[in-house]
């Protein structure tokens, strides 16, 4: 990949100075995943924007946490050390 050379001693200073100096290729996958979370949480925020459409993902994420559990131990009866 061919890259200018301001950009990849830019992409160094931020390697450097906000990730702990690691390799440039590891920067630009920090880079892309902190993308990727803004990205989901600007996405959050139109849904939010919109009530029908917030409403209807709040109705979608309660289905899949009732799912979730179904089946599993209550954590008293699993972990009995930890109840006082």
């Amino acid at each position: 990949m061919q890259i200018d050379g301001n950009v990849r001693d830019e992409l160094a200073a931020v390697a450097a100075s906000d990730f702990e100096g690691v390799p440039l290729g590891e920067a630009v996958r920090r880079l892309l995943r902190e993308h990727k979370i803004r990205r989901a949480m600007e996405r959050y925020a139109e849904m939010r924007a919109n009530p029908e459409e917030w409403a209807s993902y709040q109705a979608e994420a309660r289905l899949a946490d009732q799912v979730a559990g179904e089946g599993l131990p209550p954590a008293r009866d699993e972990y009995p050390e930890y109840n006082q």
